[in-house]
C-alpha cells in the first residue's frame, strides 16, 4: 500500500484528466459547448499551467462573486516550474484573472492580522481584534488610507474562472456535488479497492440535457438553504419556488427536492406559517412528509383530516417508522374524541430483561458484558451490534448489490450503488433478492457466504463490514444461526436497508450449550431506542432468541 509522499508529484492533474476523459467519453453529447470549449483550452496549455490552474480548481480559496481567489506570493508548488509564466498563460487563456475588481473588503480574508496592521500608517492597539481592526483601516483619519493601494504591495490576486464547468464534469461523474477528487486519493492509497461493475452505455444515470441542468439548480439552491432559512419566511418560499420540478424517472433527483423542500417546509412550521409548510410537504412523496402533514392538521384543529392522514399512511406505509407514528399518534389524536373508538391503543411488546451488577470501569460498557457473560457461561461471545447481520448478507448476495441496473453506477469507484441509501434499493432488485432468499438454506448460505469471504476480501461493500469479521465469527454465526433465522433477518434487513442496518443488538453470545443469543446492553440511566424495541418486537415475532441486559454499577 503506498504513502501519501509515494504519489506522483501531480496525481491530482492525473486524476483529473481521468475525471474528464470518463465524462467526455460517455457523455459528449450533453455537454454544452463551453464546457467542451472548457477542456480543450485546458489541454492546449503546457503541462506547469496545467498543474497550476487544477491545483487552484481543487482548492477552497477565498470565495468572491469573481471566483475563488488566491495571492499569487503564497503559491509554491515543488512540481511547478516557471509559477509566474504559468500564471500569464493561464490570464491568456481566460482561466484565471489577475486583481479583479471587487469591493475591497472581498480582498481583506487573504490577508492575516499581523498583514492588515503593517498597512496602518498610525500604529494601532496590539490588542485589537481583526473584526475591529479591519474597521480602524477602512475608518483611518485624519490620515485616511488607500486600502486597495497598500494591499497591492503584497503583490498580484488571482481568481479562478470557469471553474463552474467543472461542476458539471463533477456531476457527470459522481452524480452528485457531494464528492470531489480525495475519492481518487483513497484509491491510490489502497484503503478503497472496488467491485469491478460493468458501466454499460445503456445503463448511465443521466439521459439528458435538460435532467443535467435540473441537477445543478437542485446543488445551487441547496447552497442557498441556510441564508433562507436564517432571513425567514419570504425568502424561503422563494427558494421554494426556484426549485427545479423534476424529470420523470429521475428518483435521485425527487429524492433530492424532497430532502430540500422538507427542511424548508419544517422551518415554516416552525414560523408558524403552517398554510404554507402544508403546500410544501404536499410537493413530496418521502417520509416525514405525510406525518408532518398530519401534525399541523391536529395543531390547527383539524382533527378528522390528520386522523385521514394516518389511516392514509398505515394503508400504504413507506416504512416502519412511518407505520408506527401513525398508529400512535392516532390513538392519542383519537383519545376522548368521537373517534376514540376506532384508534385502540398500540401493543408494546416488552422484551425480557436482566439486570447485572458489574464493577465500574472506564472501559465500554458492552465489552464489560462480554467478558462477563464469556466467563460465567463458558461459551464465546462477540460485540457486533449493526455489523454481523449486514456483513453476512453482503457475503450472501454480494453480486446483487452490484448488480448494473440503470441509475445505479456512475463511474468505477462507487463504493455501492447510488441508490444504496434510499427506499429504491430494494424495490429495485426485488426479483433478485427475492430469487435468491428462496434458494437459502444451511448449504446454500455457507457455501455462498465462505466463497465470497475469501475471495472479495478486503473490497469495498457497503453491507460488509470486513474489520468486524474473523473466520471464527463466521463459523459460529453460520454454524448456530438456524437458516429460517437468517432468511427472517434478511428479509426486514432489506425492506428498509436506510432505518433496519442499525438498531441490532450489542453482542452475540453462542452458549457452551449451544444455540445463540442477541443481547441488548444498557447501561446505567440507558434505555432502548425506539429502533432497538422495533428490532426486538421482530425476533419475538419470529422466536429469534434475544434479551435485554441492564448492567448496575457494585
Amino acid at each position: 500500500m503506498p504513502s501519501p509522499a509515494e504519489l506522483k508529484p501531480d496525481y491530482y492533474l492525473t486524476n483529473f484528466q481521468t475525471l474528464v476523459d470518463f465524462v467526455v467519453k460517455r457523455y459528449q453529447h450533453l455537454l454544452s459547448e463551453k464546457e467542451l470549449a472548457f477542456r480543450r483550452r485546458l489541454e492546449a496549455l503546457d503541462i506547469n499551467s496545467r498543474r497550476l490552474f487544477v491545483r487552484l480548481l481543487l482548492r477552497k480559496g477565498v470565495p468572491s462573486s469573481a471566483g475563488a481567489l488566491f495571492r499569487q506570493d503564497k503559491l509554491n508548488y515543488a512540481e511547478i516550474q516557471h509559477l509566474p509564466r504559468a500564471v500569464v498563460r493561464l490570464i491568456d487563456a481566460g482561466l484565471l484573472q489577475r486583481n479583479p475588481k471587487l469591493p475591497v473588503e472581498a480582498y481583506l480574508p487573504l490577508y492575516n492580522r499581523a498583514e492588515l496592521a503593517a498597512l496602518s500608517p498610525i500604529p494601532l492597539p496590539r490588542s485589537l481584534k481583526r473584526q475591529a481592526l479591519v474597521r480602524a483601516l477602512l475608518e483611518q483619519s485624519p490620515q485616511p488610507l488607500n486600502l486597495q493601494e497598500a494591499l497591492s504591495r503584497f503583490g498580484p490576486v488571482l481568481a479562478v474562472q470557469k471553474a463552474e464547468h467543472f461542476k458539471t464534469f463533477r456531476l457527470l461523474f459522481f452524480g452528485n456535488l457531494s464528492q470531489d477528487l480525495s475519492e481518487f486519493v483513497l484509491r491510490d492509497l489502497g484503503l478503497y479497492r472496488y467491485e469491478p461493475y460493468p458501466l454499460e452505455q445503456r445503463h448511465l444515470p443521466f439521459r439528458s440535457r435538460a435532467q443535467v441542468e435540473q441537477h445543478l439548480l437542485y446543488y445551487q439552491c441547496q447552497e442557498e438553504l441556510g441564508d433562507a432559512l436564517d432571513k425567514g419566511k419570504d425568502a424561503i418560499l422563494a427558494l421554494a419556488e426556484r426549485l427545479p420540478s423534476g424529470i420523470d424517472g429521475d428518483a435521485a433527483l425527487q429524492r433530492r427536492l424532497d430532502r430540500l423542500r422538507l427542511s424548508l417546509a419544517r422551518q415554516l412550521e416552525r414560523l408558524e406559517a403552517l398554510e404554507d409548510a402544508e403546500r410544501l410537504y404536499r410537493l413530496c412523496t418521502h417520509p416525514p412528509a405525510k406525518e408532518r402533514r398530519a401534525r399541523i392538521a391536529v395543531k390547527r384543529g383539524d382533527i378528522e383530516n390528520g386522523l385521514a392522514l394516518c389511516r392514509e399512511i398505515l394503508a400504504t406505509p413507506c416504512n416502519e417508522a412511518e407505520r408506527i407514528f401513525a398508529e400512535r399518534f392516532g390513538h392519542r389524536t383519537a383519545k376522548n374524541t368521537v373517534f376514540e373508538n376506532d384508534w385502540p391503543p398500540p401493543i408494546q411488546y416488552r422484551p425480557p430483561a436482566q439486570t447485572i451488577r458489574l464493577p465500574k470501569s472506564l472501559e465500554r460498557v458492552e465489552l464489560l458484558v462480554m467478558k462477563h457473560l464469556e466467563k460465567s457461561d463458558g461459551g464465546c461471545c462477540y460485540y457486533v451490534e449493526n455489523n454481523l447481520l449486514s456483513s453476512v448478507l453482503g457475503l450472501y448476495c454480494w453480486d446483487i448489490v452490484f448488480k448494473p441496473i440503470p441509475g445505479a453506477f456512475y463511474n468505477p469507484f462507487q463504493a455501492e450503488p447510488g441508490d444504496f441509501r434510499t427506499a429504491d434499493f430494494y424495490p429495485s432488485r426485488q426479483w433478485a433478492f427475492d430469487r435468491r432468499l428462496a434458494e437459502l438454506n444451511t448449504e446454500t448460505l455457507t457455501q455462498r457466504v465462505w466463497r465470497c469471504y475469501r475471495e472479495k476480501r478486503g473490497i469495498t461493500n457497503p453491507l460488509v463490514i470486513w474489520q468486524a469479521l474473523s473466520d471464527k465469527l463466521l463459523q459460529l454465526a453460520l454454524t448456530h444461526i438456524p437458516a429460517p433465522h437468517w432468511y427472517q433477518l434478511f428479509r426486514r434487513f432489506l425492506a428498509d436497508i436506510t432505518h433496519h442496518r442499525n438498531g441490532l443488538p450489542d453482542l452475540i453470545l453462542f452458549p457452551e450449550s449451544g444455540g445463540y443469543r442477541l443481547l441488548e446492553v444498557k447501561g446505567p440511566g440507558d434505555r432502548l431506542q425506539p429502533n432497538q424495541l422495533r428490532w426486538l418486537t421482530f425476533f419475538a415475532q419470529h422466536q429469534i432468541p434475544h434479551g435485554v441486559l441492564h448492567v448496575e454499577w457494585q
